[in-house]
């Protein structure tokens, strides 16, 4: 009897230091992430300067404005008339961009854009979890989605997305994605493009250990979120249009309309 105890103490000692090992490798104990180095984002190679980032502004030709402390989550970024634009941003250029945005609510941190020859594009970074919310808010995220993603983030998530994607008259015209790490762990790209408002419901009532697999089982998930993607553009085309969008070995080539200025919360 006493053996079995011990053998029973040793892999129910053993089983509890596999859960802690795997929470932290996911980022959800930090100490552990930290020691594992699974909370930094993976290194595409990409490095960039402020002059990289100015460059890379002007020729957006889009000016940044400041809103008032107290506008509201959901109007703390306004754009503001439009003019036509005929350029390109290499991957350096739009990984400054990306690193360098003036709002309050901008949750991207050290992030790296790389263009490939396929029209591929690869992103990786880290999130600042807090301000998720009020960013999914302004951009028009639905809140169940939201609350959802919130309790699968880990404390600081990285990410790293690989996908083919363009824009034709201001519609998807591409949209492939190939690869989705959270934390540096794999997850199941179909299972995470299956928006589906019941269905979040009933999960974000009570995380189940099968909810990717349960996820996955929606239908049509490409057509949802390319439809979501589409109303979203729709919606923006008094200050964004994008006639031509695609990706060339390290380049981003955009034909269209961007706005003559933003005006964010700071």
């Amino acid at each position: 009897m006493k053996l079995i105890g011990k053998l029973f103490l040793l892999v129910f000692l053993f089983s509890i230091a596999v859960i802690i090992f795997g929470l932290g490798y996911m980022g959800y104990i930090p100490a552990i992430a930290n020691l594992l180095g699974t909370n930094k984002p993976e290194d595409l190679g990409i490095r960039f300067t402020e002059q990289d980032r100015v460059e890379a502004h002007a020729k957006s030709g889009v000016e940044y404005g400041t809103l008032p402390a107290t506008t509201s989550d959901e109007l703390s970024i306004q754009r503001f008339g439009k003019h036509n634009v005929d350029t390109s941003w290499t991957s350096i250029q739009a990984s400054a961009l990306m690193n360098n945005r003036p709002w309050k609510f901008w949750p991207y941190q050290n992030v790296q854009v790389k263009f490939n020859a396929d029209g591929s594009a690869e992103i990786s970074g880290g999130l600042n979890k807090a301000v998720v919310p009020s960013y999914a808010a302004a951009i028009g995220i639905p809140k169940q989605a939201v609350e959802f993603a919130m309790k699968l983030l880990p404390s600081t998530p990285v990410f790293y997305l690989k996908m083919k994607a363009s824009l034709k008259d201001n519609q998807i015209e591409t949209f492939e994605p190939q690869t989705f790490q959270l934390n540096q762990i794999p997850l199941p790209v179909n299972a995470f493009l299956s928006f589906n408002p019941r269905l979040i419901r009933e999960v974000n009532a009570q995380l189940s250990a099968n909810m990717l697999s349960d996820l996955a089982k929606v239908k049509n998930k490409r057509n949802l979120i390319v439809s979501f993607i589409n109303g979203r553009l729709s919606g923006y085309s008094s200050f964004f249009y994008a006639k031509e969008a695609r990706i060339v070995e390290n380049k981003l080539i955009f034909k269209g309309i961007l706005p003559n200025q933003e005006a964010t919360v700071r």
